[in-house]
């Protein structure tokens, strides 16, 4: 059994960086607007936040095998019950960890880069395509019989990220146990750099990164409140702000 990145990566790159998943922990209905970044623009239909990205995230972080389609196409097998350990030890209930599956297989997405901007291309189409019951079972301790595994197909936008974008493995049980959703998105965002500056970032230029650049003055505010009222949990991510708001980051993701 093969498990924690042994399968597939925890994430990619473009994944954190082109504002797929709104930096809240209750997001709005996406109103198919585009969002642009120096790195790419993207328009979500649906609802994707943070909750979301923790889902997915776990999935690929505790996928015990993967089998590659003929189409192309990524199916993986996950234990739910590992699934819901990793989430969180008591906050995420059968029926929350279904809505949020729901959500994230409803959402469709399109995606381009500067390179396909440049061709012309995007890629259009979803993260999950759907979870069915594997036939493999496992002892289930508390009813005492066997209990069935899922089948993950993964969609074709996180297929070919996983393929063509850069990979990145780290455990997400850290960033799952944030409180505020900003404090989420800053964090996927700083562990897409393998080059960190001398004297980090500014906390207010990631701020931007991940909310967008149009932030009002009391939402800029209310942002930086919340990421140091979730200092502590950030340290266990590697990601350290100081006094003088700059951010740092003491640990390399792979």
């Amino acid at each position: 059994m093969m498990i924690g990145n042994q399968v597939v990566p925890t994430s990619t790159v473009m994944l954190a960086r082109v504002m797929i998943f709104q930096p809240s922990q209750r997001p709005q209905e996406s109103k198919r607007e585009w969002m642009y970044t120096s790195h790419g623009r993207c328009r979500v239909i649906g609802r994707l936040g943070q909750r979301h990205a923790d889902i997915m995230e776990s999935i690929l972080y505790v996928a015990e095998r993967r089998r590659d389609i003929s189409d192309g196409g990524i199916e993986l097998l996950v234990d739910p019950a590992k699934l819901r350990r990793t989430l969180s030890d008591s906050q995420y209930s059968h029926d929350h960890i279904k809505k949020l599956l729901s959500e994230l297989r409803a959402a469709t997405m399109e995606i381009v880069t500067p390179d396909m901007e440049s061709r012309g291309d995007s890629i259009i189409g979803g993260l999950i395509d759907h979870i069915i019951p594997s036939p493999m079972t496992r002892y289930d301790p508390l009813t005492k019989g066997e209990r069935h595994l899922w089948n993950v197909r993964l969609g074709v936008v996180l297929v070919t990220l996983i393929e063509k974008d850069l990979c990145l493995c780290y455990p997400p049980a850290p960033i799952v146990r944030l409180q505020h959703g900003i404090s989420q998105a800053l964090a996927r965002h700083v562990l897409t750099h393998k080059d960190i500056p001398s004297r980090g970032w500014r906390l207010d230029t990631l701020i931007r990164a991940v909310g967008g650049e149009d932030l009002s003055s009391s939402m800029l505010r209310n942002y930086r409140w919340r990421l140091k009222k979730d200092a502590s949990g950030l340290l266990e991510s590697g990601i350290k702000i100081d006094d003088g708001n700059r951010v740092k980051r003491f640990t390399a993701a792979r």
